[in-house]
Protein backbone atom coordinates (compact mmCIF):
# COMPACT_ATOMS: atom_id res chain seq x y z
CA UNK A 1 0.00 0.00 0.00
CA UNK A 2 1.23 3.45 -0.88
CA UNK A 3 -0.13 6.92 -0.28
CA UNK A 4 1.23 8.80 -3.32
CA UNK A 5 -1.18 9.86 -6.02
CA UNK A 6 -4.44 9.50 -4.11
CA UNK A 7 -7.04 12.22 -3.74
CA UNK A 8 -7.93 13.52 -0.29
CA UNK A 9 -11.57 12.89 0.55
CA UNK A 10 -13.28 15.85 2.24
CA UNK A 11 -16.62 15.88 4.04
CA UNK A 12 -18.28 18.77 2.19
CA UNK A 13 -21.77 18.86 3.75
CA UNK A 14 -24.43 16.74 5.40
CA UNK A 15 -28.01 16.70 6.67
CA UNK A 16 -30.19 14.57 8.95
CA UNK A 17 -33.97 14.16 8.82
CA UNK A 18 -35.38 12.24 11.79
CA UNK A 19 -38.24 12.31 14.30
CA UNK A 20 -36.36 14.92 16.37
CA UNK A 21 -35.43 17.33 13.59
CA UNK A 22 -35.71 18.33 9.94
CA UNK A 23 -32.01 19.14 9.67
CA UNK A 24 -28.70 18.56 11.37
CA UNK A 25 -28.86 21.47 13.82
CA UNK A 26 -32.34 20.52 15.07
CA UNK A 27 -31.21 16.94 15.59
CA UNK A 28 -27.99 17.88 17.36
CA UNK A 29 -29.73 20.40 19.62
CA UNK A 30 -32.23 17.74 20.65
CA UNK A 31 -29.45 15.29 21.50
CA UNK A 32 -27.53 18.02 23.35
CA UNK A 33 -30.67 18.49 25.47
CA UNK A 34 -30.95 14.70 25.99
CA UNK A 35 -34.19 14.56 23.97
CA UNK A 36 -34.86 11.19 22.39
CA UNK A 37 -37.06 10.33 19.41
CA UNK A 38 -38.10 7.06 21.04
CA UNK A 39 -41.74 6.89 22.13
CA UNK A 40 -44.39 4.27 22.74
CA UNK A 41 -45.89 3.68 19.28
CA UNK A 42 -49.40 2.25 19.16
CA UNK A 43 -49.97 1.69 15.44
CA UNK A 44 -51.40 -1.63 14.24
CA UNK A 45 -50.20 -0.89 10.69
CA UNK A 46 -46.67 -1.36 12.08
CA UNK A 47 -47.17 -3.96 14.81
CA UNK A 48 -50.08 -5.63 16.56
CA UNK A 49 -48.96 -4.42 19.99
CA UNK A 50 -47.68 -1.08 21.30
CA UNK A 51 -43.90 -0.92 21.08
CA UNK A 52 -41.11 1.57 21.69
CA UNK A 53 -39.74 3.03 18.48
CA UNK A 54 -38.66 6.30 16.83
CA UNK A 55 -41.27 7.26 14.22
CA UNK A 56 -41.65 10.40 12.10
CA UNK A 57 -45.10 11.99 12.34
CA UNK A 58 -46.88 14.95 10.76
CA UNK A 59 -45.51 14.89 7.21
CA UNK A 60 -47.38 16.26 4.22
CA UNK A 61 -47.99 13.49 1.70
CA UNK A 62 -49.27 15.45 -1.31
CA UNK A 63 -46.48 14.34 -3.61
CA UNK A 64 -45.88 12.04 -6.56
CA UNK A 65 -42.90 10.65 -4.68
CA UNK A 66 -42.97 7.88 -2.09
CA UNK A 67 -42.25 8.77 1.53
CA UNK A 68 -38.69 7.47 1.24
CA UNK A 69 -38.06 9.29 -2.02
CA UNK A 70 -39.50 12.54 -0.69
CA UNK A 71 -37.48 12.44 2.52
CA UNK A 72 -34.32 11.65 0.60
CA UNK A 73 -34.81 14.46 -1.92
CA UNK A 74 -35.54 16.91 0.89
CA UNK A 75 -32.37 15.94 2.75
CA UNK A 76 -30.16 16.06 -0.35
CA UNK A 77 -31.42 19.58 -1.04
CA UNK A 78 -30.49 20.61 2.50
CA UNK A 79 -26.99 19.19 2.09
CA UNK A 80 -26.39 20.78 -1.31
CA UNK A 81 -27.57 24.19 -0.09
CA UNK A 82 -24.62 24.55 2.28
CA UNK A 83 -21.87 23.60 -0.17
CA UNK A 84 -19.19 26.10 -1.12
CA UNK A 85 -18.59 27.29 -4.67
CA UNK A 86 -19.20 24.65 -7.30
CA UNK A 87 -20.13 24.38 -10.95
CA UNK A 88 -23.61 22.81 -11.05
CA UNK A 89 -23.19 21.15 -14.44
CA UNK A 90 -19.77 19.76 -13.53
CA UNK A 91 -21.15 18.50 -10.22
CA UNK A 92 -24.06 16.75 -11.93
CA UNK A 93 -21.61 15.06 -14.28
CA UNK A 94 -19.03 14.04 -11.67
CA UNK A 95 -21.15 13.25 -8.59
CA UNK A 96 -21.75 9.58 -7.81
CA UNK A 97 -24.99 8.87 -5.92
CA UNK A 98 -24.69 5.98 -3.46
CA UNK A 99 -27.94 4.89 -1.83
CA UNK A 100 -27.60 2.93 1.42
CA UNK A 101 -30.61 0.98 2.66
CA UNK A 102 -31.70 -2.37 4.00
CA UNK A 103 -35.30 -2.60 2.78
CA UNK A 104 -36.11 0.70 1.07
CA UNK A 105 -39.81 1.05 0.15
CA UNK A 106 -40.57 -2.57 1.06
CA UNK A 107 -44.07 -1.70 2.35
CA UNK A 108 -45.27 -1.54 -1.26
CA UNK A 109 -44.81 -5.30 -1.40
CA UNK A 110 -47.65 -5.70 1.11
CA UNK A 111 -50.30 -4.33 -1.26
CA UNK A 112 -51.40 -7.82 -2.29
CA UNK A 113 -51.34 -6.93 -5.99
CA UNK A 114 -50.25 -9.59 -8.47
CA UNK A 115 -47.94 -7.11 -10.21
CA UNK A 116 -45.07 -5.97 -8.00
CA UNK A 117 -44.83 -2.19 -7.59
CA UNK A 118 -41.57 -0.84 -9.06
CA UNK A 119 -40.96 1.07 -5.82
CA UNK A 120 -40.16 -2.21 -4.10
CA UNK A 121 -36.93 -2.40 -6.11
CA UNK A 122 -34.09 -0.55 -4.35
CA UNK A 123 -32.51 0.57 -7.60
CA UNK A 124 -35.78 2.27 -8.61
CA UNK A 125 -35.64 4.57 -5.57
CA UNK A 126 -32.00 5.44 -6.25
CA UNK A 127 -32.74 6.26 -9.90
CA UNK A 128 -35.71 8.47 -9.00
CA UNK A 129 -33.47 10.53 -6.71
CA UNK A 130 -30.59 10.67 -9.21
CA UNK A 131 -32.94 11.77 -11.99
CA UNK A 132 -34.48 14.48 -9.79
CA UNK A 133 -31.06 16.10 -9.36
CA UNK A 134 -30.07 15.38 -12.98
CA UNK A 135 -27.07 13.32 -11.90
CA UNK A 136 -25.44 11.73 -14.94
CA UNK A 137 -23.78 8.70 -13.35
CA UNK A 138 -25.66 5.45 -12.82
CA UNK A 139 -26.47 5.36 -9.07
CA UNK A 140 -25.07 2.63 -6.82
CA UNK A 141 -27.13 0.89 -4.16
CA UNK A 142 -25.39 -0.71 -1.18
CA UNK A 143 -27.60 -3.17 0.68
CA UNK A 144 -25.41 -4.86 3.25
CA UNK A 145 -27.68 -5.20 6.27
CA UNK A 146 -26.94 -2.81 9.14
CA UNK A 147 -23.44 -1.89 7.94
CA UNK A 148 -24.86 -0.43 4.72
CA UNK A 149 -24.31 3.21 5.75
CA UNK A 150 -20.69 2.81 6.83
CA UNK A 151 -20.06 0.51 3.88
CA UNK A 152 -21.38 3.22 1.54
CA UNK A 153 -19.02 5.81 3.04
CA UNK A 154 -16.06 3.45 2.63
CA UNK A 155 -17.07 2.73 -0.97
CA UNK A 156 -17.53 6.41 -1.81
CA UNK A 157 -14.22 7.47 -0.26
CA UNK A 158 -12.34 4.86 -2.27
CA UNK A 159 -14.00 5.85 -5.52
CA UNK A 160 -13.04 9.48 -4.92
CA UNK A 161 -9.52 8.74 -3.71
CA UNK A 162 -8.84 6.65 -6.83
CA UNK A 163 -10.14 9.32 -9.21
CA UNK A 164 -13.20 7.31 -10.30
CA UNK A 165 -15.38 10.33 -9.46
CA UNK A 166 -14.87 13.78 -7.92
CA UNK A 167 -17.89 13.89 -5.64
CA UNK A 168 -20.25 11.46 -3.94
CA UNK A 169 -23.71 11.96 -2.49
CA UNK A 170 -24.34 9.26 0.10
CA UNK A 171 -27.94 8.74 1.19
CA UNK A 172 -28.76 6.45 4.10
CA UNK A 173 -32.51 5.84 4.38
CA UNK A 174 -34.91 3.32 5.87
CA UNK A 175 -38.48 3.27 7.14
CA UNK A 176 -40.19 1.93 10.24
CA UNK A 177 -42.41 -0.72 8.65
CA UNK A 178 -44.44 -3.77 9.57
CA UNK A 179 -42.10 -5.83 7.40
CA UNK A 180 -39.05 -4.86 9.46
CA UNK A 181 -40.70 -4.79 12.89
CA UNK A 182 -42.23 -8.26 12.58
CA UNK A 183 -38.90 -9.62 11.39
CA UNK A 184 -36.90 -8.32 14.31
CA UNK A 185 -39.67 -9.34 16.71
CA UNK A 186 -39.36 -12.90 15.42
CA UNK A 187 -35.82 -12.88 16.84
CA UNK A 188 -37.18 -11.56 20.17
CA UNK A 189 -34.65 -8.76 19.87
CA UNK A 190 -36.90 -5.69 20.35
CA UNK A 191 -36.58 -3.91 23.68
CA UNK A 192 -39.42 -3.53 26.18
CA UNK A 193 -38.48 0.14 26.65
CA UNK A 194 -36.03 2.61 25.12
CA UNK A 195 -32.78 0.78 24.38
CA UNK A 196 -29.82 1.12 26.78
CA UNK A 197 -26.62 0.06 24.97
CA UNK A 198 -23.91 -1.62 27.07
CA UNK A 199 -25.96 -1.28 30.26
CA UNK A 200 -26.56 -4.20 32.59
CA UNK A 201 -30.33 -3.70 32.21
CA UNK A 202 -30.41 -3.65 28.39
CA UNK A 203 -32.88 -6.07 26.82
CA UNK A 204 -32.79 -5.42 23.09
CA UNK A 205 -32.79 -2.93 20.26
CA UNK A 206 -35.27 -0.14 19.53
CA UNK A 207 -36.13 0.47 15.89
CA UNK A 208 -36.33 3.87 14.22
CA UNK A 209 -36.50 5.64 10.86
CA UNK A 210 -34.44 8.46 9.40
CA UNK A 211 -32.63 9.81 6.36
CA UNK A 212 -29.04 11.01 6.38
CA UNK A 213 -27.05 12.59 3.56
CA UNK A 214 -23.28 13.09 3.37
CA UNK A 215 -21.56 14.80 0.44
CA UNK A 216 -17.91 13.85 -0.07
CA UNK A 217 -15.53 15.53 -2.52
CA UNK A 218 -11.90 15.85 -3.57
CA UNK A 219 -12.43 19.52 -4.48
CA UNK A 220 -11.39 21.73 -1.56
CA UNK A 221 -13.24 24.73 -3.05
CA UNK A 222 -16.57 22.94 -2.57
CA UNK A 223 -16.00 22.63 1.18
CA UNK A 224 -17.07 25.68 3.22
CA UNK A 225 -15.15 24.76 6.43
CA UNK A 226 -11.79 26.31 7.31
CA UNK A 227 -10.56 23.00 8.68
CA UNK A 228 -12.68 20.33 6.99
CA UNK A 229 -13.16 16.78 8.17
CA UNK A 230 -11.67 14.09 5.93
CA UNK A 231 -12.26 10.38 5.52
CA UNK A 232 -8.93 8.85 6.47
CA UNK A 233 -9.75 5.23 5.70
CA UNK A 234 -12.15 2.35 6.23
CA UNK A 235 -12.59 -1.38 5.90
CA UNK A 236 -15.20 -4.13 5.75
CA UNK A 237 -14.87 -7.68 7.11
CA UNK A 238 -16.86 -10.83 7.76
CA UNK A 239 -16.99 -13.02 10.88
CA UNK A 240 -17.46 -16.20 8.77
CA UNK A 241 -19.19 -17.56 11.85
CA UNK A 242 -23.00 -17.15 11.98
CA UNK A 243 -25.77 -15.53 9.93
CA UNK A 244 -27.78 -13.79 12.65
CA UNK A 245 -25.43 -13.65 15.64
CA UNK A 246 -22.11 -11.81 15.83
CA UNK A 247 -18.84 -13.60 16.47
CA UNK A 248 -18.57 -14.32 20.18
CA UNK A 249 -14.90 -13.29 20.11
CA UNK A 250 -15.29 -9.98 18.27
CA UNK A 251 -12.51 -10.88 15.83
CA UNK A 252 -14.37 -9.81 12.69
CA UNK A 253 -15.18 -6.29 13.87
CA UNK A 254 -11.71 -5.96 15.41
CA UNK A 255 -10.20 -6.79 12.01
CA UNK A 256 -12.22 -4.04 10.30
CA UNK A 257 -11.22 -1.53 12.98
CA UNK A 258 -7.53 -2.46 12.88
CA UNK A 259 -7.40 -2.33 9.10
CA UNK A 260 -9.05 1.10 9.16
CA UNK A 261 -6.37 2.34 11.54
CA UNK A 262 -3.69 0.94 9.23
CA UNK A 263 -5.20 2.52 6.10
CA UNK A 264 -5.51 5.85 7.91
CA UNK A 265 -1.78 5.71 8.67
CA UNK A 266 -2.31 6.36 12.38
CA UNK A 267 -2.02 4.57 15.71
CA UNK A 268 -4.86 3.38 17.92
CA UNK A 269 -3.97 6.00 20.54
CA UNK A 270 -4.62 8.76 17.99
CA UNK A 271 -8.37 8.08 18.14
CA UNK A 272 -10.41 10.26 20.52
CA UNK A 273 -13.70 8.37 20.51
CA UNK A 274 -15.56 5.42 19.06
CA UNK A 275 -19.07 5.89 17.72
CA UNK A 276 -20.10 2.25 17.93
CA UNK A 277 -23.01 0.27 16.55
CA UNK A 278 -24.34 -0.21 20.10
CA UNK A 279 -27.71 -1.83 19.41
CA UNK A 280 -28.29 -2.90 23.05
CA UNK A 281 -28.85 -6.55 22.18
CA UNK A 282 -27.02 -8.91 24.51
CA UNK A 283 -24.71 -10.44 21.92
CA UNK A 284 -23.93 -7.33 19.85
CA UNK A 285 -22.77 -5.29 22.84
CA UNK A 286 -20.76 -8.17 24.28
CA UNK A 287 -19.06 -8.70 20.92
CA UNK A 288 -18.27 -5.01 20.53
CA UNK A 289 -16.64 -4.82 23.95
CA UNK A 290 -14.34 -7.69 22.98
CA UNK A 291 -13.62 -6.24 19.53
CA UNK A 292 -12.62 -2.89 21.05
CA UNK A 293 -10.06 -4.65 23.25
CA UNK A 294 -8.77 -6.81 20.38
CA UNK A 295 -8.27 -3.67 18.26
CA UNK A 296 -6.23 -2.04 21.04
CA UNK A 297 -8.83 0.65 21.70
CA UNK A 298 -9.88 -0.20 25.25
CA UNK A 299 -8.77 3.21 26.56
CA UNK A 300 -10.89 5.14 24.04
CA UNK A 301 -14.29 6.61 24.96
CA UNK A 302 -17.22 4.70 23.45
CA UNK A 303 -20.68 6.00 22.63
CA UNK A 304 -23.87 4.71 21.04
CA UNK A 305 -26.50 7.14 19.79
CA UNK A 306 -29.21 4.49 19.31
CA UNK A 307 -31.02 5.73 22.49
CA UNK A 308 -31.76 8.99 20.61
CA UNK A 309 -32.72 7.77 17.12
CA UNK A 310 -33.29 4.07 17.60
CA UNK A 311 -31.73 1.62 15.18
CA UNK A 312 -32.40 3.14 11.76
CA UNK A 313 -30.84 0.23 9.82
CA UNK A 314 -29.32 1.41 6.51
CA UNK A 315 -29.52 5.02 7.67
CA UNK A 316 -27.74 4.43 10.98
CA UNK A 317 -24.15 4.52 9.72
CA UNK A 318 -24.84 7.76 7.85
CA UNK A 319 -26.71 9.73 10.52
CA UNK A 320 -24.34 8.56 13.25
CA UNK A 321 -21.36 9.63 11.13
CA UNK A 322 -22.96 13.06 10.83
CA UNK A 323 -23.25 13.20 14.62
CA UNK A 324 -19.51 12.44 14.75
CA UNK A 325 -18.77 15.43 12.49
CA UNK A 326 -20.92 17.73 14.62
CA UNK A 327 -19.33 16.60 17.88
CA UNK A 328 -15.84 17.13 16.50
CA UNK A 329 -16.69 20.61 15.27
CA UNK A 330 -18.40 21.62 18.51
CA UNK A 331 -16.05 19.90 20.99
CA UNK A 332 -18.90 17.98 22.63
CA UNK A 333 -18.80 14.25 23.26
CA UNK A 334 -22.33 12.87 23.56
CA UNK A 335 -23.17 10.42 26.30
CA UNK A 336 -25.02 7.15 25.80
CA UNK A 337 -28.46 8.08 27.11
CA UNK A 338 -29.74 5.86 29.92
CA UNK A 339 -26.41 4.17 30.60
CA UNK A 340 -25.60 3.73 34.31
CA UNK A 341 -23.78 0.42 34.86
CA UNK A 342 -21.72 -1.79 32.58
CA UNK A 343 -23.27 -5.03 31.40
CA UNK A 344 -20.57 -6.21 28.98
CA UNK A 345 -17.80 -8.73 29.73
CA UNK A 346 -14.87 -6.52 28.69
CA UNK A 347 -14.75 -3.12 30.33
CA UNK A 348 -15.11 -0.20 27.91
CA UNK A 349 -15.29 3.53 28.58
CA UNK A 350 -18.99 4.45 28.33
CA UNK A 351 -20.73 7.37 30.05
CA UNK A 352 -24.34 8.46 30.16
CA UNK A 353 -23.62 12.20 30.23
CA UNK A 354 -22.27 14.59 27.61
CA UNK A 355 -18.80 16.02 28.05
CA UNK A 356 -17.02 19.09 26.71
CA UNK A 357 -13.91 17.75 25.03
CA UNK A 358 -11.57 18.70 22.19
CA UNK A 359 -11.95 16.02 19.51
CA UNK A 360 -9.77 15.58 16.44
CA UNK A 361 -10.44 12.03 15.25
CA UNK A 362 -12.97 9.21 15.67
CA UNK A 363 -13.79 5.76 14.36
CA UNK A 364 -17.35 4.78 13.39
CA UNK A 365 -18.26 1.09 13.42
CA UNK A 366 -21.18 -1.12 12.43
CA UNK A 367 -22.06 -4.82 12.38
CA UNK A 368 -24.95 -6.75 10.86
CA UNK A 369 -26.65 -9.96 9.80
CA UNK A 370 -24.59 -12.14 7.52
CA UNK A 371 -21.57 -11.65 9.80
CA UNK A 372 -20.61 -8.33 8.19
CA UNK A 373 -18.66 -5.56 9.93
CA UNK A 374 -17.43 -2.13 8.84
CA UNK A 375 -15.36 0.73 10.24
CA UNK A 376 -14.36 4.17 8.99
CA UNK A 377 -12.11 6.88 10.46
CA UNK A 378 -12.81 10.61 10.33
CA UNK A 379 -10.33 13.37 11.27
CA UNK A 380 -9.76 17.08 10.83
CA UNK A 381 -7.67 17.86 7.78
CA UNK A 382 -5.20 19.76 9.96
CA UNK A 383 -4.24 16.60 11.88
CA UNK A 384 -4.61 13.99 9.16
CA UNK A 385 -1.58 12.48 7.52
CA UNK A 386 -1.35 10.73 4.19
CA UNK A 387 -3.83 7.90 4.21
CA UNK A 388 -2.35 4.64 2.98
CA UNK A 389 -5.09 3.86 0.49
CA UNK A 390 -4.55 0.75 -1.56
CA UNK A 391 -3.63 1.38 -5.16
CA UNK A 392 -6.20 -0.06 -7.53
CA UNK A 393 -5.06 -3.54 -8.52
CA UNK A 394 -5.71 -5.49 -11.68
CA UNK A 395 -7.49 -8.83 -11.51
CA UNK A 396 -6.60 -12.07 -13.23
CA UNK A 397 -9.61 -14.30 -13.84
CA UNK A 398 -8.96 -17.86 -12.68
CA UNK A 399 -12.35 -19.46 -13.28
CA UNK A 400 -15.92 -18.57 -14.24
CA UNK A 401 -19.27 -20.22 -13.60
CA UNK A 402 -22.63 -19.39 -15.13
CA UNK A 403 -26.00 -20.94 -14.41
CA UNK A 404 -29.31 -19.55 -15.63
CA UNK A 405 -32.82 -20.60 -16.49
CA UNK A 406 -36.46 -19.63 -16.33
CA UNK A 407 -37.92 -22.68 -14.53
CA UNK A 408 -37.08 -25.89 -12.64
CA UNK A 409 -34.70 -24.05 -10.32
CA UNK A 410 -35.17 -26.46 -7.44
CA UNK A 411 -34.43 -29.55 -9.53
CA UNK A 412 -31.43 -27.84 -11.11
CA UNK A 413 -29.89 -26.68 -7.86
CA UNK A 414 -30.40 -30.08 -6.20
CA UNK A 415 -28.59 -31.72 -9.12
CA UNK A 416 -25.70 -29.30 -8.78
CA UNK A 417 -25.55 -29.94 -5.04
CA UNK A 418 -25.10 -33.64 -5.77
CA UNK A 419 -22.43 -32.91 -8.38
CA UNK A 420 -20.51 -30.88 -5.81
CA UNK A 421 -20.84 -33.76 -3.31
CA UNK A 422 -21.84 -31.19 -0.74
CA UNK A 423 -22.49 -32.87 2.60
CA UNK A 424 -23.52 -29.67 4.39
CA UNK A 425 -27.12 -30.30 5.47
CA UNK A 426 -27.58 -26.60 6.15
CA UNK A 427 -27.74 -26.14 2.41
CA UNK A 428 -31.36 -27.35 2.39
CA UNK A 429 -32.37 -24.66 4.91
CA UNK A 430 -31.03 -21.78 2.81
CA UNK A 431 -33.19 -19.53 0.69
CA UNK A 432 -32.95 -19.97 -3.07
CA UNK A 433 -30.71 -16.95 -3.68
CA UNK A 434 -28.20 -18.27 -1.17
CA UNK A 435 -28.30 -21.75 -2.68
CA UNK A 436 -27.55 -20.27 -6.08
CA UNK A 437 -24.54 -18.23 -4.95
CA UNK A 438 -23.31 -20.95 -2.58
CA UNK A 439 -23.20 -23.64 -5.29
CA UNK A 440 -21.55 -21.24 -7.73
CA UNK A 441 -18.68 -20.45 -5.37
CA UNK A 442 -18.23 -24.14 -4.49
CA UNK A 443 -17.86 -24.87 -8.21
CA UNK A 444 -15.34 -22.05 -8.73
CA UNK A 445 -13.19 -23.12 -5.80
CA UNK A 446 -13.34 -26.77 -6.83
CA UNK A 447 -12.13 -25.88 -10.33
CA UNK A 448 -9.30 -23.82 -8.88
CA UNK A 449 -7.97 -25.29 -5.64
CA UNK A 450 -4.83 -23.20 -5.13
CA UNK A 451 -6.43 -20.67 -2.78
CA UNK A 452 -5.45 -22.04 0.62
CA UNK A 453 -2.25 -19.99 0.76
CA UNK A 454 -4.24 -16.73 0.70
CA UNK A 455 -5.22 -15.61 4.22
CA UNK A 456 -8.98 -15.63 4.98
CA UNK A 457 -8.95 -11.88 5.66
CA UNK A 458 -7.65 -11.31 2.09
CA UNK A 459 -10.54 -13.20 0.46
CA UNK A 460 -13.52 -11.07 -0.56
CA UNK A 461 -16.95 -11.24 -2.16
CA UNK A 462 -18.57 -8.58 -4.36
CA UNK A 463 -22.03 -9.53 -5.64
CA UNK A 464 -24.81 -7.65 -7.36
CA UNK A 465 -28.29 -8.18 -8.75
CA UNK A 466 -31.47 -6.27 -9.58
CA UNK A 467 -34.01 -7.93 -7.29
CA UNK A 468 -32.17 -7.78 -3.96
CA UNK A 469 -33.78 -10.55 -1.84
CA UNK A 470 -37.23 -10.37 -3.42
CA UNK A 471 -37.97 -14.10 -3.26
CA UNK A 472 -37.50 -14.19 0.51
CA UNK A 473 -39.23 -10.82 0.90
CA UNK A 474 -42.34 -12.34 -0.67
CA UNK A 475 -42.15 -15.34 1.66
CA UNK A 476 -41.89 -13.07 4.71
CA UNK A 477 -44.89 -11.00 3.58
CA UNK A 478 -46.86 -14.22 3.04
CA UNK A 479 -46.01 -15.39 6.57
CA UNK A 480 -47.44 -12.25 8.14
CA UNK A 481 -50.10 -11.66 5.50
CA UNK A 482 -52.88 -13.16 7.58
CA UNK A 483 -52.59 -10.22 9.96
CA UNK A 484 -50.83 -12.23 12.65
CA UNK A 485 -47.58 -10.32 13.16
CA UNK A 486 -46.33 -13.01 15.50
CA UNK A 487 -46.21 -15.59 12.70
CA UNK A 488 -43.05 -14.09 11.25
CA UNK A 489 -40.26 -16.65 10.97
CA UNK A 490 -36.65 -15.75 11.86
CA UNK A 491 -35.44 -18.43 9.45
CA UNK A 492 -37.20 -16.58 6.62
CA UNK A 493 -36.56 -13.00 7.76
CA UNK A 494 -32.78 -13.38 7.95
CA UNK A 495 -32.75 -14.07 4.20
CA UNK A 496 -34.62 -10.83 3.42
CA UNK A 497 -31.18 -9.21 3.40
CA UNK A 498 -29.41 -9.93 0.10
CA UNK A 499 -25.94 -9.91 1.66
CA UNK A 500 -26.82 -13.04 3.63
CA UNK A 501 -25.87 -15.07 0.56
CA UNK A 502 -22.38 -13.66 1.12
CA UNK A 503 -22.56 -14.70 4.76
CA UNK A 504 -23.39 -18.29 3.81
CA UNK A 505 -20.45 -18.37 1.39
CA UNK A 506 -18.09 -16.83 3.95
CA UNK A 507 -19.03 -19.38 6.62
CA UNK A 508 -18.56 -22.33 4.27
CA UNK A 509 -15.30 -21.16 2.69
CA UNK A 510 -13.77 -19.00 5.45
CA UNK A 511 -13.76 -15.76 3.52
CA UNK A 512 -13.17 -13.11 6.19
CA UNK A 513 -12.35 -10.15 4.00
CA UNK A 514 -14.50 -7.51 2.36
CA UNK A 515 -18.02 -8.48 1.35
CA UNK A 516 -20.49 -6.09 -0.25
CA UNK A 517 -23.81 -6.55 -2.01
CA UNK A 518 -24.83 -3.98 -4.62
CA UNK A 519 -28.23 -3.64 -6.28
CA UNK A 520 -28.47 -2.43 -9.90
CA UNK A 521 -31.10 -1.74 -12.50
CA UNK A 522 -31.54 -4.72 -14.81
CA UNK A 523 -30.46 -2.51 -17.71
CA UNK A 524 -27.11 -1.96 -15.97
CA UNK A 525 -26.30 -5.66 -15.76
CA UNK A 526 -23.68 -5.57 -18.52
CA UNK A 527 -21.71 -2.84 -16.71
CA UNK A 528 -22.25 -4.26 -13.23
CA UNK A 529 -19.29 -6.63 -13.46
CA UNK A 530 -16.91 -3.79 -14.22
CA UNK A 531 -18.31 -1.75 -11.32
CA UNK A 532 -17.92 -4.67 -8.91
CA UNK A 533 -14.33 -5.32 -9.99
CA UNK A 534 -13.42 -1.65 -9.66
CA UNK A 535 -14.75 -1.53 -6.11
CA UNK A 536 -12.92 -4.75 -5.30
CA UNK A 537 -9.69 -3.38 -6.80
CA UNK A 538 -9.52 -0.78 -4.01
CA UNK A 539 -10.27 -3.14 -1.14
CA UNK A 540 -6.85 -4.66 -0.45
CA UNK A 541 -8.11 -8.16 -1.22
CA UNK A 542 -5.94 -10.73 -2.98
CA UNK A 543 -8.62 -13.23 -3.99
CA UNK A 544 -12.25 -12.39 -4.76
CA UNK A 545 -15.41 -13.82 -6.18
CA UNK A 546 -17.40 -11.18 -8.02
CA UNK A 547 -20.41 -11.11 -10.30
CA UNK A 548 -24.16 -11.34 -10.76
CA UNK A 549 -26.44 -13.47 -8.58
CA UNK A 550 -30.17 -12.95 -9.12
CA UNK A 551 -33.33 -14.94 -8.57
CA UNK A 552 -37.02 -14.09 -8.98
CA UNK A 553 -39.43 -17.00 -8.58
CA UNK A 554 -38.10 -19.83 -10.73
CA UNK A 555 -36.02 -17.51 -12.89
CA UNK A 556 -32.36 -17.58 -11.90
CA UNK A 557 -29.25 -15.94 -13.28
CA UNK A 558 -25.73 -16.54 -11.98
CA UNK A 559 -22.55 -15.27 -13.63
CA UNK A 560 -19.60 -15.08 -11.25
CA UNK A 561 -15.84 -15.20 -11.58
CA UNK A 562 -12.94 -16.12 -9.33
CA UNK A 563 -10.18 -13.52 -9.52
CA UNK A 564 -6.68 -13.24 -8.12
CA UNK A 565 -4.71 -10.05 -7.63
CA UNK A 566 -2.05 -9.26 -10.23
Amino acid sequence: MVSEGVNKVYVASYSVFSPIGLDTEENMKAITDYKSAIRLVDDVSIFCKPMYAAKIYGEHTDSDFSVLERRSIFSVKRALNVLGDFDKEEFQKEAQLIFSTTKGDISFLESGDDIIDNRVFLNHTAKVIADYFNLQRVPLVVSNACISGVNAVVTASRLISSGYCKHAIIIGADLLSRFVVTGFQSFHSISTGPCIPYDINRDGLTLGEAVGVIVLTNDRAVVPDEDPIVVEGGAVSNDANHLSAPSRTGDGLAAAMSRSVSVAGIKAEDIDFINAHGTATVYNDEMESKAIHLAGLSNVRVQSLKPYWGHTLGASGVIESIACFWQMKNSILFGTKGYTQSGVPMEIKVKGEHESKALKRCIKTASGFGGCNAAVIYAFDSVSGKSKYDNAVSWRELARFTLSGIDNFHDTIRDWNKKMQNADLKFFKMDDLSKLGYIGVLKLLKDYQKCDTIPPEKRGLFFGNSSSSLASDIRHVAAIGSGDDLKASPSIFVYTLPNVVLGEICIKNKFKGENTFFVFNTSDKLNAGETLLHNASLSGMELIVAGWCDLIGEKYDLNIGLYKKG
